[in-house]
C-alpha cells in the first residue's frame, strides 16, 4: 500500500509538472529551494510561448526574439520611437488567466534589459481593468544586463475573475528599446505571508529620490516664498530716538501650517483609556514642548461610532476636545457622512428604499453633531463633510428616484449645503483615497473624483477643501507624481487641500520610511494648495493597520521617521533667533509663518509679546532702557536640571548648575497644577510624600521651560 501511495504521488507530481515548460518548472524549484515556498498557482499560463501569445502591446513596435544563456528562451522586444506625453502612451501587458481573491499574496517575476544604448525607464503596474485602479505602480531604471525582479504584492483592492487584472509596463517615458523575458506571476493565496516572499526590487529608488532630482530646488524656493514672512522690529525711545543694539529673542511657538495626526479620544484628558505618555507626545514631540497643532479623531466622530459610543461617550469626547483646545490644538472633524452602507448606521440600510427616511437621518446627524455643545467651530474648524464618495455609492440609487434628481448624486450637494447652513463658520472638505493612496495619476477612479468635485461645484455646493488620504503603498509614489496630482487638482478647482491620512505599510523599512517621509512632506509643504499634513497614526501601540512610518515604536522609542519629522517641523522649518537692532533701531527677520513670542528686557524687566506672523509685519517697541546684551536673554543654563531619585517616595531632589531664579511647577497626569514654588539655589528638595502616580516637573523662566517626568510611589 505504501508503494502504491508513493507511485501515485509521483505520477500526480509528474502530471502537474508535465504541462509546465522548463522555465516555469525551474522557477518553481528555485523558489522552493531558496525560499521554502510552496508551488502556488500560476496567474498566467505556465509556458513562455502561451504567455507571449497572450501579451498585448500598444504605442510601440513589438517583436519576439529568441534568447540563449538565460533561464528563459523567449523575450519580447519593444521599441519606443519617441517619448510620449504620458508614460502610458505606450504599453505592454498580460491579463490574468486564473482568478485572484482579495488578500492573496502574489509574486510578480520579470526579467528586463535595455538594448538601445542607454538605460531604460519604465513604470511597472498591476491594475484593475475596469477602472485602472493600481495594486502597484512603480518606476525603475533598466540597465543593459539582464536583471531578474521579484516584486511581491497583496491583492488589496478586490477579487478578480479571469481577465480583470493586468500586469505590465508603461513604456513611453523615453525613446528606448527594451527586452522583457520570463514574465510570470504566482499566486500563493493566504498560505504565505507577503513578508515571506522574496523582493529584490529597490523601492528606495522611487521617482525623484535622487539628491539632485529636478523637483528639489523649485520646492525649496516655493517653501521660502510660501511659508515665510518678514518681521521688522523697530526699537525706539519714547521721544522717537532709535535704539541701536537692542536685543530681542524671537521664538517660534507654533506653525501656521497644520502638522498633526489621527488620535484616539479615549487615551487623553482622563478618559477611559488614558495614557499619559500618549498625551505628552501629542504636546511635546521634540522634548522642548512643541507638538502637533492639529489632530483628527480616527473613529470617535464617525456617525456609527458617535451614536453607538464605540470608544467614548459624547461627554468624554467633548472632554478630549476641551483638553486639546486648552493646549491650542485644533481638531479636524471626520467624517459627517460616509455614504456606504457599511459605514452608516444599520437602520439606514434597513430603509434603503426610503429617501425621506434617510434624508431625515442625515439631517438629524448634521444638526446634532454640528450643534453639539463643546464641538463648536473654534474647536473643530473643519469637517470632512463627505468621505470616499467615489467608491461608497450606496445611497445613489435611492436618491435617483427623488423628483428632480437624475443620478442620485444630487444628494451630495444637498449634504454640503445643509452642513454649511447649520455651521457657516466650519470649513467643509471632501476626503478620498483614490489618488495618492493608490498612486493613481489619471483615468479611472482618479477622474471620477475630479468629476464628482466638479459636479458639486457646478451645483453650487460649498466645497472648500480637498482631503488627500495618503496610505502609501509598499512601492512609494514618486515625488514628481505627487506634485503633479496636487498641481492637477489645484489647477482644476483652486481649492485648499490637506494630506489627511498619511502612513506607510510594514514592509517599508524604517530607513526608507524616514527618507521618503522627508521628501513627501517637503513636496506637500512646498505646494501652494496645501495647508496641512496629518499622519493617520503616530504610535505603533495605537495604529490603524500597520506601523510603517509611525513616529514612535511600541515602547515609545522614536523611529527614524520620527526623527525626520522633528528635524523638519521643529528644525529646518522652525525659527528661533536672537537678534539686535541696527543703528537705525531696526532688525529684520524672515521666519516661518506661525505664532511667535518676542522677548526683550525693558527697564530691567523681561517683557514678552505674542504675535502671529502670517504676512510681512512691522512691530514697534518703545522703551527708554532696552537691554543691549543679547546673551542675557538666553537663560537655558538655569533650566538644565536633574532629579533624584526617580521613582521617588517622599522627597524629590532637584540639582542645577545655576542660581538663576526659576519657577518649579508640578503637574499631574491630567495637566493640573499641583503646586508651584520658586527655586534660586543649585539644589532644592520637594516634599511629595502625599502624592502618588505620574507627574511632570517643569522649570520655567520668563521665556522658556524644561520638563521631566516624575514617578511617585
Amino acid at each position: 500500500m505504501k508503494l502504491f501511495s508513493t507511485l501515485l504521488f509521483f505520477f500526480v507530481i509528474s502530471g502537474s509538472l508535465k504541462s509546465q515548460d522548463t522555465y516555469h518548472s525551474n522557477l518553481s524549484s528555485q523558489l522552493m529551494a531558496d525560499y521554502s515556498l510552496p508551488s502556488g498557482e500560476w496567474i498566467f499560463s505556465d509556458t513562455e510561448s502561451a504567455n507571449y501569445n497572450s501579451m498585448i502591446s500598444y504605442g510601440c513596435a513589438e517583436s519576439q526574439v529568441s534568447i540563449s544563456g538565460q533561464d528563459f528562451s523567449i523575450a519580447s522586444e519593444v521599441v519606443i520611437a519617441q517619448q510620449g506625453d504620458n508614460p502610458w502612451d505606450a504599453g505592454w501587458k498580460i491579463d490574468n488567466l486564473n482568478s485572484i481573491n482579495e488578500g492573496d499574496a502574489i509574486l510578480l517575476v520579470i526579467w528586463l534589459r535595455s538594448t538601445g544604448g542607454s538605460d531604460g525607464d519604465v513604470n511597472i503596474f498591476v491594475e484593475r481593468n475596469s477602472d485602472y485602479a493600481k495594486e502597484i505602480y512603480v518606476s525603475t531604471i533598466i540597465g543593459s544586463e539582464w536583471t531578474q525582479y521579484f516584486i511581491p504584492f497583496e491583492a488589496a483592492l478586490s477579487t478578480y475573475s479571469a481577465a480583470q487584472l493586468s500586469m505590465g509596463f508603461h513604456l513611453a517615458k523615453a525613446s528606448q528599446t527594451l527586452q522583457i523575458g520570463g514574465f510570470t506571476a504566482i499566486n500563493y493565496g493566504t498560505d504565505v505571508d507577503i513578508e515571506d516572499l522574496p523582493s529584490n526590487f529597490n523601492s528606495e529608488q522611487y521617482g525623484g529620490y535622487e539628491d539632485d532630482a529636478p523637483w528639489r530646488a523649485p520646492a525649496a524656493e516655493r517653501i521660502d516664498n510660501l511659508r515665510k514672512a518678514n518681521l521688522t522690529i523697530t526699537a525706539q525711545q519714547t521721544d522717537g530716538t532709535p535704539v541701536s543694539d537692542a536685543a530681542f529673542d524671537i521664538e517660534m511657538l507654533e506653525h501656521e501650517f497644520a502638522f498633526g495626526s489621527a488620535i484616539t479620544a479615549a487615551r487623553i484628558a482622563g478618559n477611559n483609556d488614558q495614557n499619559v505618555t500618549y498625551e505628552n507626545k501629542i504636546t511635546n514631540l521634540d522634548g522642548e514642548g512643541h507638538g502637533f497643532n492639529w489632530v483628527v479623531f480616527e473613529n470617535d466622530l464617525k456617525w456609527d461610532a458617535w451614536e453607538e459610543e464605540w470608544f467614548v461617550n459624547p461627554t468624554e469626547l467633548v472632554n478630549a476636545v476641551d483638553w486639546l483646545y486648552e493646549r491650542d490644538i485644533k481638531v479636524r472633524g471626520h467624517a459627517l457622512v460616509w455614504p456606504g452602507y457599511n459605514n452608516l448606521p444599520d437602520d439606514i440600510q434597513a430603509n434603503a428604499g426610503d429617501a425621506d427616511y434617510i434624508w431625515n437621518r442625515i439631517d438629524g446627524r448634521l444638526n446634532e453633531i454640528l450643534n453639539y455643545p463643546g464641538l463648536e467651530p473654534e474647536r473643530i474648524p473643519e469637517w470632512d463633510c463627505l468621505n470616499e464618495i467615489v467608491t461608497n455609492t450606496s445611497l445613489e440609487s435611492t436618491f435617483a428616484t427623488v423628483p428632480g434628481n437624475t443620478t442620485g448624486r444630487e444628494l451630495y450637494a444637498d449634504i454640503f449645503e445643509r452642513a454649511k447652513e447649520i455651521s457657516p463658520e466650519t470649513k467643509m472638505y471632501i476626503n478620498d483615497y483614490v489618488t495618492l493612496t493608490l498612486n493613481n495619476t489619471s483615468g479611472g477612479q482618479y477622474q471620477v473624483l475630479k468629476d464628482r468635485i466638479q459636479d458639486l461645484l457646478d451645483a453650487g455646493a460649498p466645497v472648500e477643501g480637498i482631503g488627500f488620504q495618503s496610505h502609501i503603498g509598499a512601492f512609494p509614489n514618486g515625488i514628481p507624481s505627487v506634485l503633479n496630482t496636487l498641481d492637477d487638482f489645484y489647477n482644476s478647482f483652486g481649492l485648499t487641500a490637506k494630506v489627511t491620512e498619511f502612513d506607510l505599510p510594514p514592509n517599508v523599512s524604517e530607513e526608507l520610511a524616514s527618507v521618503y517621509l522627508r521628501d513627501f512632506m517637503t513636496a506637500v509643504f512646498s505646494h501652494e494648495s496645501m495647508d496641512g499634513f496629518l499622519f493617520w497614526n503616530f504610535w505603533d501601540g495605537a495604529t490603524w493597520a500597520n506601523p510603517g512610518a509611525n513616529l514612535y515604536r511600541q515602547d515609545w522609542s522614536r523611529t527614524p521617521a520620527g526623527d525626520t519629522f522633528v528635524d523638519l517641523v521643529f528644525g529646518d522649518w522652525w525659527t528661533h533667533e536672537l537678534k539686535t537692532t541696527n543703528t537705525d533701531g531696526n532688525l529684520t527677520l524672515r521666519g516661518f509663518k506661525g505664532k511667535y513670542k518676542i522677548t526683550y528686557e525693558c527697564d530691567g524687566q523681561m517683557v514678552s509679546d505674542t504675535i502671529y506672523l502670517s504676512e510681512d509685519q512691522n512691530l514697534s517697541i518703545t522703551c527708554d532702557a532696552l537691554q543691549t546684551d543679547v546673551e542675557d536673554l538666553s537663560l537655558n543654563e538655569a533650566l538644565n536640571f536633574t532629579i533624584s531619585p526617580n521613582p521617588v517616595g517622599d522627597v524629590l531632589r532637584i540639582e542645577r548648575n545655576s542660581t538663576q531664579s526659576v519657577q518649579a511647577i508640578l503637574f499631574n497626569s491630567l495637566g493640573a497644577k499641583v503646586f508651584e514654588t520658586t527655586i534660586s539655589d543649585r539644589a532644592a528638595e520637594l516634599d511629595v510624600a502625599d502624592l502618588k502616580g505620574i507627574y511632570f516637573l517643569e522649570l520655567s523662566d520668563k521665556k522658556e521651560r524644561s520638563i521631566q517626568k516624575v514617578i511617585i510611589h
